[in-house]
């Protein structure tokens, strides 16, 4: 490692009014499908009666229950789950809102990968829009593992993940030079390998479409709790 290489610090940065958006469209999501799925069947059988709503009582509060156990164990561990990102000297690092480290990818850590490169991109199926950096690593005592390193935090919005990026990829280059870095990653992160900086971003197509596929959601949902109360009236 070269310890002589003077590493700037960064951290990530959250947009919140968009987190405030996220988490307002969880609830606005969340509150209607307890109506339908869970209280909804509770409902008919007090109207219809038991034998009659039962069966699709079970199908409903099975389908509830996909969800729900996520949403509640989310909601129990979101104090150790990450919520923010630092890249340093060390390499990058993810901290809880306790400030503890709640993951690590040191630089020291890195081992060369069996493909053409050891740095390279994916696009798995459901990642989100953009691609994500796969790396091998081993850290003390364990086997040596693929990792693919996502700079997004639940149910935030983080501004700088291309800028979070290229600061790791900079302490790659700097401090492990004998690992090799596919030249797709700095192409598809927009990444000025001259300066270490990411050229002008503004909210891509799939962004928009990420946004305008939740608020169609979300209209559908309320719009159908709306119907639905006016047919009973």
């Amino acid at each position: 490692m070269n310890t002589e290489f003077p590493f700037q610090r960064i951290e990530s940065t959250t947009n919140k009014l968009m987190a405030v958006v996220l988490n307002t469209l969880f609830l606005v999501i969340f509150i209607p499908f307890m109506i339908l799925f869970v209280l909804g069947p509770v409902y008919g059988i007090y109207k219809r009666g038991f034998e009659t709503m039962i069966y699709p009582a079970l199908v409903c509060w099975g389908i509830s229950a996909l969800i729900l156990i996520p949403a509640v164990r989310y909601y129990i561990k979101r104090k150790t789950l990450k919520s923010k990102i630092v890249v340093d000297e060390t390499g990058l690092l993810f901290y809880n809102a306790k400030n503890e480290i709640a993951d690590q990818i040191l630089y020291k850590d890195l081992r060369p990968s069996k493909q053409n490169f050891d740095i390279y991109i994916v696009n798995p199926v459901g990642s989100g829009i953009a691609p994500l950096l796969e790396i091998t690593i081993q850290s003390e005592k364990k086997e040596e593992t693929i990792r693919r390193i996502d700079m997004n935090l639940p149910l935030k919005v983080v501004k700088n993940k291309y800028t979070l990026y290229a600061f790791f990829l900079h302490g790659i280059v700097n401090f492990r030079p004998d690992l090799k870095v596919d030249p797709m990653v700095f192409r598809s992160y927009s990444i000025d390998t001259e300066k270490w900086k990411v050229n002008n971003r503004g909210v891509s197509l799939g962004g928009w479409l990420v946004i305008l596929t939740a608020l169609i959601i979300t209209a559908l949902i309320c719009g159908f709790v709306f119907i639905l109360s006016e047919t009973k009236n």
